[in-house]
């Protein structure tokens, strides 16, 4: 569960980037993360350091195709594959990009205070990117994201029958126990009719800085 954090971490980095006036200060300040983390580790490292960097994270893992929630679709010999892994972390990068970098249009080092709103859905955005290119999910991973579904529907400018049919669907797949192939591509289409809609938040006119939003006011 505690990996899930990761995913938040493209759009804190975009986030950093664009409140500090110089890069040196976005470093700063993923430096001091880096620390905490090191601190915590530290009677882990001093006395067992390789099993602790290979279990706290594996990055290696393969998870058993039994309990996946999204990619029951496929046999489990598709499912276990490294060519998959890549595929989807290749989706992962591209999407990210194509969001970030081109819809986003981010404007770097500002040096000032950002909307709490735009801080917010760029978080927000950031983790549904990972959950949508996750190499596996399973039940219990819906607490990463559930919260932040109808936010993101609300947010799009598409018919309510869509954003039902949405709701429905993640909620519908998460509740068939086990899964199956036609529960897992319910997920799958869900997911991806969300990431489909997903606008900027110059679009949704959701303000970049603060001080706009308190000029507008």
């Amino acid at each position: 569960i505690k990996m899930n954090v990761l995913l938040f971490a493209p759009g804190l980095l975009l986030l950093l980037l664009q409140a500090q006036t110089k890069p040196i200060y976005t470093i700063f300040c993923l430096a001091i993360c880096a620390i905490v983390q090191l601190l915590l580790g530290t009677p882990f490292l001093l006395t067992h350091p390789i099993p602790y960097l290979r279990k706290a994270f594996e990055l290696d893992r393969v998870f058993f195709y039994k309990w996946t929630v999204n990619l029951k679709f496929l046999d489990e010999q598709a499912f276990v594959s490294k060519p998959l892994s890549l595929i989807l972390l290749l989706c992962h990068i591209t999407t990210l990009i194509y969001l970030f970098v081109y819809k986003w249009r981010p404007k770097l080092f500002l040096g000032k205070k950002l909307h709490p709103a735009y801080i917010a859905y760029t978080m927000v955005v950031s983790n549904f990117i990972g959950i949508v290119f996750a190499r596996t999910l399973h039940y219990q991973f819906y607490s990463w994201y559930f919260h932040a579904v109808p936010l993101m529907l609300w947010l799009t400018n598409r018919a309510w029958y869509i954003k039902a049919f949405v709701l429905i669907a993640v909620e519908y797949a998460f509740n068939v126990f086990p899964a199956t192939a036609p529960s897992s591509l319910i997920l799958q289409a869900a997911h991806l009719v969300l990431l489909w809609n997903i606008q900027s938040p110059h679009d949704l006119g959701i303000p970049v800085l603060y001080e706009q939003y308190e000029k507008e006011s």
